[in-house]
């Protein structure tokens, strides 16, 4: 019987455009001094990145580092050399856009520092000792801010209305159903 291989993230990091720690997360046995060593040499081969819409996938101490956001703040994932960059690159792409609904598309130093609980919520939601638990960033944007899902817009889809019930997702269908039961039982029809 084969061995089942499940995702791990070694570290999560939040750096700002010096290359300042904002938030750190690491779930593997690093020192102190080899984590800043690394988000030291991490800083120095991402600083003349021009960041796009796409995460950027790179090589570093035999770890693969998946980047995404703006010149002021980075939200970086790392794994083992032997991890699915597609799987890191999920994991990235749900914190970052639950974060950048959350922050209401300000994904900058100040506004993350501001709101602080929320992207440690996030982070929490998606990643558990570094095991992926959610990757659909309505579900977890709707769980950090404790919301039903058809009260929040994620991803710039649109709000959530009867007319495009083929295009939701199950939470987002379980919370209009909830919503329109509980208008029938108040209104009494």
């Amino acid at each position: 019987m084969s061995e089942v291989l499940v995702p791990y993230i070694n570290c999560l990091l939040v750096l700002d455009g010096d290359g300042d720690r904002i938030i750190a997360k690491y779930y593997s046995e690093k020192s102190k001094a080899d984590q800043t060593k690394f988000e030291s040499t991490l800083h120095k081969k991402t600083k003349s990145l021009s960041f796009r819409s796409d995460a950027e996938i790179i090589l570093l101490e035999q770890e693969l580092v998946v980047i995404k956001g703006t010149s002021d703040c980075r939200i970086i994932i790392s794994g083992s050399i032997d991890e699915n960059e597609l799987v890191l690159v999920s994991v990235l792409d749900a914190i970052h856009d639950t974060v950048l609904a959350l922050l209401r598309g300000q994904l900058d130093k100040r506004t993350m520092l501001d709101n602080l609980e929320l992207v440690l919520l996030t982070i929490d939601e998606v990643i558990d000792n570094g095991q992926i638990m959610e990757l659909d960033a309505c579900a977890v944007a709707t769980r950090v801010l404790m919301k039903g899902s058809a009260e929040l817009n994620v991803g710039g889809g649109g709000s959530t209305n009867a007319g495009n019930t083929g295009d939701m997702t199950i939470a987002q269908a379980l919370g209009l159903a909830r919503n329109q039961f509980i208008k029938s039982l108040t209104s009494g029809n």
